[in-house]
């Protein structure tokens, strides 16, 4: 336990190459200084950087960790202090590791694959595939199963591409060529979805060179919402928004915990996804009905910010209300108010949960007269006051 006047120093395990672990990095440090102060103390990746070897140098108060292996265990047990893990593997927390009280935070990736399949099934899809990655990682595996059997308890079929010949491992320019192929044969439209967004990049990649038309032939969707790797592809790439910050956030308050001699409320979380944001990669529906579809694109594209009425969904769509109204809820198991409303609130977590902006800037923006119209229907839908919402949620982007 650190002493009553000192500066607990925390050892922070963490890659900063991905968004989502620079997320949890943000959630750390943010309630470092809201609870502590700590001394965090990280390695940041750079060339030419010295070893931190906290073990031989006065060691640390608490650890944070991820990516541990057994071989690993006796360098962190080397600190004699606290530990949590993020994002840990199942050896990591399997009965005969070495570690296995160790509480720990991470992602529920099964969930994540069923958000995946839900998202595209509200946009008409009967057509789906996976494509994995190479290095058959664990959560990988996770993702693909929960993708592939919510696609079988809809009804229908996924193919999958998870296997990969030696050469191709080592080659993207080896690999492309199978995925092309696979690609190709694929019926059209059909619903992709990659387990991480760099995965996701490579299967645009893919459908450029393969001369496959993105959305129309094929939608494709990726996992992190790295605004660097989703924004900069052709045609920008949706992505599972999976919430990094709060990740830390509950790490740090299990640490914090434990290096006060105290039994975290939780000692195993795995945290659903929150969202997906839609970009250019999935922004077409395959519906088979043409006046639905057109008026779902007229409701994404226009209700996020408020002034759209059935009447105007209905010339977007081209039909009259009743039509509108009977096949719109047939179809896609809502009515018109509602997925106007959930568009609307769907822009409302965005904001709430990536900016700083006030409830009431929150509300005008998304074209609500009054935030006390807006605190309701937020509740109504999700369960969570606004500031509930920003608090758990609470995201910020790469500067």
């Amino acid at each position: 336990m650190p002493g009553t006047h000192s500066i607990p120093k925390v050892a922070i395990f963490i890659s900063t190459a991905l968004k989502g672990a620079r997320s949890t990095l943000r959630g750390i440090f943010d309630y470092a200084a809201a609870h502590g102060p700590w001394f965090c103390m990280f390695m940041e990746g750079r060339p030419g950087e010295q070893l931190l070897d906290l073990a031989k140098d006065g060691g640390a108060d608490g650890v944070i960790v991820t990516g541990l292996t057994r071989p690993g265990v006796r360098d962190i047990a080397a600190f004699h202090a606290p530990v949590v893990f993020v994002e840990p593997s199942p050896d990591m927390i399997a009965p005969d590791f070495p570690m296995q009280d160790v509480p720990w935070v991470g992602r529920d990736s099964h969930a994540i694959g069923e958000m995946a399949v839900r998202y595209y099934l509200e946009r008409g899809y009967t057509s789906f595939a996976f494509v994995g990655e190479p290095g058959g990682l664990y959560w990988s595996a996770e993702r693909r199963r929960g993708f592939a059997e919510t696609v079988a308890a809809a009804g229908f079929g996924c193919k999958v591409r998870d296997s990969f010949t030696e050469e191709e491992k080592r080659s993207w320019a080896v690999e492309r060529k199978s995925l092309v192929r696979f690609l190709r044969r694929l019926p059209k439209p059909t619903a992709v979805f990659a387990p991480m967004d760099g995965r996701a990049r490579l299967v645009l990649e893919a459908c450029l060179v393969g001369g496959i038309k993105v959305p129309e032939e094929i939608a494709v969707l990726g996992v992190d919402n790295d605004p660097l790797l989703c924004e900069s592809t052709v045609p920008a790439l949706s992505s599972i928004h999976t919430g990094g910050y709060r990740r830390g956030q509950i790490a740090a308050a299990m640490l914090d915990d434990l290096m006060h001699g105290r039994k975290p409320k939780e000692c195993a979380v795995a945290l659903p996804p929150l969202s997906v944001v839609t970009r250019g990669s999935t922004g077409y529906d395959a519906m088979k009905n043409p006046a639905i579809a057109r008026a779902v694109t007229f409701i994404r594209s226009h209700a996020a910010t408020g002034g759209v009425s059935v009447p105007a969904v209905a010339r977007a769509a081209g039909c009259s209300r009743s039509y509108l109204d009977k096949h719109f809820r047939s179809g896609l198991g809502l009515s018109v108010r509602e997925a106007v409303l959930r568009e609307r609130i769907e822009r409302v977590k965005t904001l709430v949960s990536s900016t700083n902006r006030t409830m009431t800037e929150i509300a005008a923006d998304c074209g609500f007269a009054r935030d006390s119209h807006l605190a309701r229907l937020f509740k109504e839908t999700t369960g969570l006051t606004m500031r509930q919402w920003r608090r758990e949620n609470h995201e910020t982007p790469d500067e």
